[in-house]
C-alpha cells in the first residue's frame, strides 16, 4: 500500500481511539481499495461503504500494526476482485448477479470496454468505498461513526485517485453520501436533465458521475443515462 494512504489509515485509528464514540466494544471491518490485476486505469467504482468484510477488529482493541499490515495486498496470482466472478453463480450465500451495484458496475465497464471478457471483467476496474470503516456484521456505518472517519476517509480518496489516475470514476452512492467529499479541485454541477444521476464533473484528470444507489431502480433506464453522462462530462 502507498506511503501516504498508510499514514492516514495510522491517524485514523490513532482518532477512533481517543475519541468518544459509545460504540468502541462493536465489531467493525476495515476496508481499502481493491485495484484488479489488469486495471486498464479506465473506470474507478465507489460505494458508500462494504456490507460486511474482513480485516474485524474492534476500536477498544486496535491492533495498528495487524491492521496496516491486512491492508497490503497478499503478492499473488490471484485478482483481489476476482471474488466478484468466483461468486457470480452461486446458490447459497452472496452472489454478485444479485447485486444491483456489481450488475451496473460490470455494465458500466463493458461500455467504456466492449473487449472485456465476462472471466475477467472485473479485473480491469478499481473498487473504492467513501466509508473505510463499517460494522463487521453488516449495514452502513451509522452517522457518528461516518463523522468519526469522514475527514480521513475523504483525504484517503484524494489519494487512491492521485495513485490509480482513472480516467472515469462512478460513485453509486447518490449525492447525499458524496456530499462534503472532494471538495478541492473539483467541477462539479448538478444534473437536472437526469433522473438517476445527481451529478457530473472532473476532479484531477478524472471525469466524474455521482449516481443514485442502483437499488431497486430499472437498470436499462439507469445504464442509458450513465452512458449519455459518461459522453458529454
Amino acid at each position: 500500500m502507498n506511503n501516504q494512504i498508510k499514514t492516514i489509515y495510522q491517524k485514523l485509528f490513532d482518532s477512533l481511539i481517543s475519541s468518544k464514540y459509545k460504540g468502541k466494544d462493536k465489531k467493525l471491518c476495515l476496508f481499502n481499495a481493491q485495484v484488479g490485476n489488469q486495471y486498464d486505469k479506465k473506470l474507478m467504482i465507489v460505494g458508500r461503504a462494504v456490507n460486511g468484510w474482513s480485516n474485524e477488529f474492534t476500536i477498544n482493541n486496535i491492533n495498528n500494526t495487524e491492521l496496516l499490515s491486512a491492508l497490503d495486498t497478499p503478492k499473488t496470482s490471484e485478482c483481489p476482485l476476482k471474488w466478484i466472478i468466483n461468486t457470480s453463480n452461486e446458490d447459497e450465500g452472496y452472489n454478485s448477479n444479485r447485486s444491483a451495484f456489481w450488475r451496473i458496475a460490470k455494465k458500466t465497464a463493458f461500455h467504456l470496454n466492449p473487449k472485456l471478457s465476462n472471466d475477467s471483467w472485473s479485473s480491469s476496474i478499481v473498487w473504492s468505498n467513501l466509508y473505510k470503516i463499517a460494522p463487521s456484521a453488516g449495514g452502513n456505518p451509522s452517522d457518528s461513526l461516518c463523522d468519526l472517519q469522514f475527514q480521513f476517509c475523504n483525504k484517503i480518496l484524494q489519494l487512491e485517485i492521485e495513485l490509480y489516475k482513472p480516467k472515469y470514476i462512478l460513485f453509486l452512492t447518490g449525492i447525499n453520501w458524496f456530499n462534503g467529499y472532494l471538495e478541492e479541485n473539483n467541477s462539479f454541477k448538478n444534473n437536472l436533465e437526469y433522473k438517476y444521476i445527481d451529478a457530473t464533473g472532473t476532479y484531477l484528470s478524472s471525469k466524474i458521475i455521482i449516481a443514485k444507489h442502483p437499488q431497486g431502480k430499472p437498470e436499462d433506464i439507469f445504464i442509458s443515462e450513465l452512458s449519455k453522462a459518461f459522453s458529454t462530462v
